[in-house]
């Protein structure tokens, strides 16, 4: 189990970064980190296109930049551009200066690729503290995490990802997925296989994959 699902981490990470939505009765986010990765983007592109589902791709600086065509494909077939940092450096080993510098070297390369400016910040390895948080906010951006994670970039098998997603998916949930890994292009196999059961068995149940901004705008609709 990831400790994103147990109690005291879920807790504590809902007091400071956006986990999950509430108020949504038919949605879902579906995210995916750590691209744009030649190997998976554009396949999970075909799949999202087929089940009518849209994302948001956290995206690394570094990836962006080395795939820029890829990152700017992303966008044109309606999905959202997200940061997740330049290099992928853990929030912890940065000061305030390098947090700084990760956030904004991996927006700008989205933005210089994509033309779209992001919104919203996941922290490398899903860790920041809440002054972290504040401090990310202050720049700009919302700090962004989710409530179901898999584990799927250690490819513990499709049957596996789709056991740990199934039962926690539910409408107004942040499903953490991988396209792409800081080390270069990455076999994603498992997950995009997987993809494919999770949005059917979804539809089954009447939701369907949107992006966090979207996600977040039918919230606020539905309170307001």
């Amino acid at each position: 189990m990831s400790v994103l699902h147990t109690r005291r981490f879920s807790s504590w990470a809902r007091g400071h970064l956006v986990c999950r939505v509430e108020d949504v009765t038919d949605l879902f986010a579906l995210t995916f980190d750590d691209g744009p990765n030649p190997l998976a983007s554009e396949r999970i592109l075909d799949v999202l296109a087929r089940h009518e589902a849209r994302a948001t791709f956290f995206m690394l600086g570094s990836n962006v930049r080395v795939h820029a065509p890829l990152a700017r494909r992303i966008v044109e077939m309606g999905h959202e551009p997200a940061v997740h940092g330049d290099s992928h450096w853990p929030m912890p080993l940065l000061l305030p200066g390098g947090i700084r510098r990760q956030v904004f070297r991996g927006a700008e390369a989205i933005e210089d690729a994509t033309g779209v400016s992001p919104r919203f910040y996941r922290p490398p390895f899903g860790f920041m503290t809440p002054g972290q948080a504040r401090f990310v906010r202050n720049l700009g951006y919302e700090p962004i995490l989710g409530d179901v994670y898999p584990e799927d970039p250690h490819r513990p098998g499709v049957d596996a990802i789709v056991r740990r997603v199934l039962p926690r998916l539910r409408a107004g949930s942040i499903l953490i997925l991988h396209d792409g890994s800081p080390l270069g292009p990455a076999n994603r196999d498992q997950t995009i296989e997987a993809l494919e059961i999770i949005l059917a068995d979804a539809a089954l149940g009447g939701l369907r994959g949107t992006t966090v901004g979207e996600l977040l705008k039918r919230s606020v609709e539905a309170t307001a």
